[in-house]
Formats: structure tokens, sequence, C-alpha cells
């Protein structure tokens, strides 16, 4: 390999790596919860949780793929004129388009491995999941029992726990109602319970002791039953379960589902609403891994074309390549589908119209070239040369040198109002830099992927721009918390790994300054992004996600929903109390199919029990129970009695059936204070907020990791030594995929239990917080 191929390779190859890893990194996370939850409450093998791994990568790696080459090729090359490296090149009589056979060559292979991946690996990896979770699905399901709330892991069966072991398989006082019998359902009270499990029969088993059985005849409530017991056995049926899963797997397999081959086989003779939607999958399989040649062809131009804009043009350039190319893929798609355009032409459109560009670029850049001068002289006579200055195409550097020239003098005012020091004002503004395109970049390409889950139900349910306009809008905050730590990072080793490189932190301490007081700048910048990010959560963040939730149940073509799950059915209320009901009215304060529990969970027995198919609760806070029956079992004669219209004391008021259930996810729609005291209602109420209580420490632990993440780059990047700015980039994306690695695993351990909340949302932080204090004490300053 020659010289220069040596040197354009070493220039791509270190960006597309980076960028492919932190790509690849930053679409992954959104399945880690799920990956870190199986492994906790599922105890799968390390094996399943690889497997899984494999099945989701390659649908990501489709698309970070010939994005990342496009970004490589961007970065590396802006470097390479921002250091007058291409200049050289053409002063020695070296054209541009000398440096394509190695840039296309990288291409290919690029190209290639991501054809294999669209069109043979992704279709078979389809079903993985699927079947990987069918098979563990049976494996320690009771892992997500928790005590002192109602759980309904089970089918047909719903049981409360006062203690339980800390291995999970003893029960102390259990409480449980079986309703697999609808004519006969039991309650039932014992003194202690296990569980037994037959993966091969598909049954799962119950084991209690020490208890009393209550059965109710539905027919005739007066002819219930109570059975003593020294032990008894439950046995729970999941054919049903299974089968439903079995019936799923065998439908009709959707286009995306099938094999390349076998599309190309039978979409002739396809139906005519099936055609279209095989054309358009076949040509989307194809038209993604040939669109490394436009993307070569204008990263080439792009970057040569200016000789100053150095690496942070090549951030902005990939921005503005890789925006263009995926609106005109987008719509291109959305385009075909409907049958406005030729299929052929709306997935293969995009590319043409980028290698048209990018050869009109190369052809006016190689004036030299005698083909080139010809070509350039018709297109002066057509005037395309015009249309292209029109337009701006040969003049994106230069507006990426303007707008980073705006950065500076901004970062630098900015700076000069907080910081005394010309040196503080110089780290600051490095820093504001890189921070900037660094949040750009991975901002952006987190709208793409989103913009890419959503792209089919778009399609298919034929959503307006607007639309899609307004959800981008309203989930911006969100996508401004995920990606601000990440950006802290890279900005961080990116400046310093650059001032290293070149000498700078070596004068500043010969001239007497410390490292801890050059890192001053970037703690304090770090603390006030971590109190902007809280204020950001707690005042922004609720209504926004409120609505883009809203706004996603359009996309998707759901109906409308209420942010919070379905009633609970199960409520524990004050004096060992529980209620239960089929549907409870906030309007009218009124119950369907009413039943009360009083419960003495030291001797496991049932006192008390009433039923009223209505019932509603007065202003005054009476409770009047109609058509219904009391059984007292504390008594053997009259102890039953039925009741046509009766009013009773209870302690509970409307208002504590009138909330709903907040999922753990959907704790970002409140701020700190009402999850506070939502949690509070929960315990009191004895549902599991375990989760809710994590997320609640999350509200003060995640706007931190911007001073964790801080205070783990500053010494790293003073460590890397020479190695320069790719190398601090490397070094945060292996940081940040542990931290948030870790952060989904403790957030998993803690919503089922096995950490205390307040370990769980923070040990995060404190594992990376100490690891850079430590490493921050020791580095020579």
């Amino acid at each position: 390999m020659r010289r220069i191929d040596k040197l354009v390779c070493l220039a791509i190859i270190p960006p597309f790596l980076i960028t492919l890893a932190v790509l690849t990194f930053l679409v992954f996370i959104h399945d880690l919860g799920k990956l870190s939850e199986l492994l906790i409450t599922r105890n799968a093998s390390l094996g399943v949780i690889v497997s899984i791994t494999g099945a989701i990568l390659p649908g990501i790696m489709v698309f970070s793929l010939p994005l990342s080459y496009l970004v490589g090729i961007l970065i590396g090359l802006s470097g390479l004129s921002g250091e007058s490296q291409i200049t050289a090149l053409r002063a020695c009589g070296i054209p541009i388009r000398r440096l394509l056979p190695c840039i296309v060559g990288i291409g290919i292979l690029v190209g290639a491995v991501t054809g294999v991946l669209s069109t043979i690996v992704l279709p078979q990896t389809n079903d993985v999941l699927r079947e990987v979770k069918d098979r563990i699905s049976l494996i320690h399901p009771t892992s997500r029992i928790q005590a002192r709330v109602f759980n309904d892991v089970f089918p047909d069966i719903v049981f409360y726990l006062d203690d339980l072991a800390s291995d999970k398989q003893r029960w102390e006082n259990v409480f449980l109602a079986d309703n697999s019998d609808p004519a006969a359902p039991r309650t039932i009270m014992a003194r202690s319970g296990t569980w037994i499990s037959d993966s091969q029969n598909r049954r799962l088993q119950l084991h209690l002791e020490q208890g009393a059985s209550y059965t109710t005849d539905t027919s005739d409530p007066s002819k219930d039953s109570v059975t003593y017991f020294v032990a008894t056995d439950i046995p729970i049926d999941l054919t049903d379960v299974f089968r439903a899963q079995e019936d799923l797997k065998n439908r009709p397999q959707k286009a995306v589902e099938q094999s390349t081959y076998r599309l190309w086989k039978n979409y002739r003779s396809a139906p005519a609403a099936e055609k279209l939607e095989y054309i358009v999958e076949l040509n989307r399989r194809i038209s993604l891994p040939f669109s490394i040649f436009p993307f070569a062809l204008l990263g080439l131009t792009l970057a040569a074309g200016k000789s100053k804009g150095g690496r942070t043009s090549g951030f902005a350039l990939s921005l503005i390549s890789v925006l263009a190319f995926y609106v005109l893929f987008f719509n291109g798609i959305r385009l075909a589908s409907v049958g406005k355009i030729n299929p052929w032409l709306g997935l293969w459109g995009a590319n043409l119209l980028l290698a048209a560009v990018g050869l009109i670029l190369m052809v006016i850049m190689e004036r030299n070239f005698r083909l080139g001068y010809w070509i350039s002289c018709a297109l002066r006579k057509t005037r395309l040369v015009g249309l292209s200055r029109r337009l701006m195409l040969g003049k994106a550097a230069g507006l990426v040198a303007g707008i980073d020239r705006a950065i500076v003098k901004s970062a630098g005012c900015l700076t000069r109002l907080i910081f005394p020091k010309v040196f503080d004002l110089y780290v600051s503004r490095g820093f504001l830099i890189y921070f900037f395109w660094s949040f750009m970049t991975c901002g952006t390409l987190f709208v793409l992927l989103t913009l890419f889950d959503l792209l089919d139900d778009i399609i298919r349910n034929k959503i307006q721009v607007a639309v899609v306009l307004d959800y981008f809008t309203f989930l911006t905050p969100q996508i401004i918390m995920l990606v601000v730590p990440m950006s802290v990072l890279l900005a961080i080793l990116i400046n310093f790994g650059i001032m290293e490189k070149h000498s700078e932190i070596t004068a500043i301490k010969a001239g007497g300054w410390s490292l801890y007081r050059i890192s001053i700048p970037m703690f304090l910048i770090g603390s006030g992004l971590c109190i902007g990010l809280f204020l950001m959560q707690d005042h922004i963040l609720p209504y926004a996600n409120d609505r883009q939730d809203g706004l996603r149940n359009i996309i998707k073509g759901r109906p409308p929903q209420t942010t919070m799950r379905l009633q609970r059915k199960w409520i524990f209320g004050e004096s060992s109390r529980i209620y239960n009901y089929e549907y409870f009215d906030g309007n009218q304060d009124s119950f369907v199919d009413l039943n009360v529990y009083d419960i003495d969970l030291d001797s496991v027995r049932i006192l008390r029990r009433i039923h009223a198919k209505r019932a509603r609760i007065d202003r005054h806070g009476t409770w009047i129970l109609e058509e219904g029956w009391i059984r007292n079992y504390n008594f053997q004669r009259g102890s039953f009695r039925r009741i046509r219209s009766e009013t009773f004391h209870f302690p509970e008021k409307a208002g504590y059936f009138e909330k709903e259930i907040f999922q753990p996810k959907e704790s970002s729609k409140l701020t700190y204070a009402e999850l506070r005291n939502y949690i509070g209602y929960l315990k009191k109420s004895g549902y599991n907020a375990t989760g809710l209580q994590v997320e609640l420490n999350k509200k003060i632990s995640f706007p931190l990791s911007c001073l964790v993440m801080a205070l783990i780059a500053v010494p790293f990047s003073f460590s890397t030594g020479k190695k320069g700015a790719f190398y601090g980039i490397g070094i945060s994306i292996a940081i940040a995929m542990s931290y948030w690695a870790m952060a989904g695993v403790f957030d998993a351990m803690g919503a089922y239990g096995l950490l205390i909340p307040v370990l769980a949302a923070w040990a995060p932080n404190i594992l990376f917080g100490a690891s850079g204090l430590v490493l921050l004490l020791n580095i020579r300053t």
C-alpha cells in the first residue's frame, strides 16, 4: 500500500470505528434496561444475554455502518485538510481523485458487511428474541415477588405476603385469592408458603402451610365453606400462556421478517396489497449497502474542498450530510409505500441524488483533469454550476466555519463573565466548542435513529409531517437529558487531549499552574450543567414527556390513552382491611362488585368478608353498600346475612381510591415533590413502589452524572499523553458504555428488591465518582 493510501486509511478508520461504537451504543442503550431486567428477574444465563445482544445488534448496525463511514470520511479528511496535507498533495501534482480508490475500497468492505447484515442476518434474527424469552419464561418467575404488596405474577391468582425470605423461596403470612374456578372462588390465609416449578409440564405449584381456605358458592353465597389445613398445594397451569405464544410465533410472517430469497421469489405472485410492501422491503435492504458510493464521493469533495475547516468542520459536515441523505431516504420510502412514486426511485433516489452532487463537486474541484474540464465547461454552459452555487453546495464548509467562529466568540463572551484568568477563558472556550459539536452530533443521531424506529408506523398510519415535527419537539428535553453527560465526557477528553498533544499542558505546568487549578473551569461548568438538568427535569420534562407520549400513541396508531396503567383491583386499607373491586368510578365515587376483607395476619384468619354489587361513598365519607351480604367468621350462628342497602363507616375516603398507578418509566412525568408524595400513597395502600423509589432517587443522582463524568474525564485526559483526541474519544466511549451498563443493571436490581432504592440509584455515581477521585488525586500535578 502506498503512503498516500496509508495516510488516508489512518485518517478515516479511527473516526469511523469511534463513530460506529458511539452510534451503536446510543441505540443499544435503549434495550439495555430490558436486558438487565431479563438478567436479574429471570436469572438468565450469560449465554442467553449474549444471544439476545447478538439478535439486537444487526438491526442497529445496518444503519450505523454507512453513517459511521460517512462521518469517518468527513472527520478524517477534514483533519488532513485543516493541517494543509490535502493542499500539499495537490501542490505535488496529485489530484483529489487519487484518494478515491482507497476511500471506495474501505467503503466496499463496509457495504459488504452492511449487505450481509441487511439481506441475510437481519431477517433471521427477527424471531430470536421471542424464542429465547419463551425458553426462559418459566425460570424463577417468583423473582418478581415482593413483600407487603399485591402480587399478580400468576394467572387468576393474587396474593399478599407479610414477609419474604432473602432468597425469595419462603413466604410468611400469606393472603391469597384464587379465581381459577369462577363458580367457586377461594380465599386462602396461610402461615407460610413456597413454590415448586415444573417447566417440562409447563406448570407451577404453590405450597402453603398452616392455614385456612374460604370457598364461596357464587350461586348461593350462604353455602360457603371453610377448610383448615396443615399443608395444601395450588397448581398453576400455564398451557394457555404457551399456546398464545405459539400462536403468535406461527402467524404469517411480515415482509420485514421474511428472508431476502423468499421475498425475491414470492413478490411477483403476492397479492396486490402485499406486492408493493415486498418490493419496497427488497429495495430497502439492497439500497442501504450501496449508499457507501455516494457517501464516498460526497465525503471526499466536502472534506477536501476547504483547507482550514479542521475536524470540527468534519463534525458539522457529517450532521448536514447525514440529515440530507436520510431526509431524502425517509421521504422516498414514505412516498413509495403509498404508491405515489415508483418504489425503485423512492428507495434509490437518495443514493442517486447525492452521488450526482458528489460528482458535480468532484468535477468542479478537478479542473486540471481534462474530462473534468470538459464537463465543467458543459455544466457552466447549462448553468448547473450557478445552481450549485445558489444552493451553497460548495460553501458548506465555509458556512460551518462561520458557525464555528460564532461559537468561539459567544463562548469567549460567556466565559469572560465567569472566569477572571485568560487561561480559564481559553480552557472554557475550548470545552464549550467541543461540547456543542458533541452535543449536536449525538443529539442528531439520536433523532435519526428514533425516526427509523417510527418509520413504518408513520408510513402505515399516514402521519402528517407536522405531527412528526411536534413529536420531536417535545422529545428534545428527553434527548438533552441523555446526551449532555456524554457530551461533557467527550468535550473534556477531546479538549484536554488536544492540549496535551500540542504540549500546552506541559507549558502551563512549567508556568507553575497545577492540574487541579487547570481543571477548575471544567468542574464549575459541569456543576452548572447539573443544576440546569435538574431544573429542566423538574419543570420542563414532565410536561414535554406527557405531550410526546400522546403524540407517539398517535404515530403508533393507538387510541388515546391515559398516561397511567389501569386501576389496580386490590388495595390494603387501614386496620388490616383489604379492598377488592371490579371497577371504581372516580366521578361518582362508586364501586362495582366490591369486596371488603377484615383479616388478622398474626393468626392468619379472615375475620369478616363483605360483598356488594354496588357501593358508593357520600360527601360525608359514609359508605353505602347495596345488594350484597356479610359473612362473619368469628361466629358460627347468625354469621351470614344479606344486605339490601346498608351504611358503613370505613376510615378510607374516596380520594384513597382515585389515584391510579404510574409505571416507573412514566415517573419522568412527575416532579420530584409529586413523585415523593405519590410513593407515600402507594406504600400506604399496599402497592409495590420499589421501582418508583429508584426513579425518585435518580431524579437527583442522574443530573449529577455531569459532574461524575467531569471527575473521571479530567484524569483520563491528562494521562493520554500525546495520543490526541481520538484516543480520548475511544476512552470516553468505554467509560460511557460501562457507566450506562452498570446503571441499567443497578436499576433492575433496585426495581426488583435486590438492592435498596437509594443504593441502586446512586451506585454508578458512587463507583465512578470514587474511581475518578482516586485517579485525580494520584496524577502528577
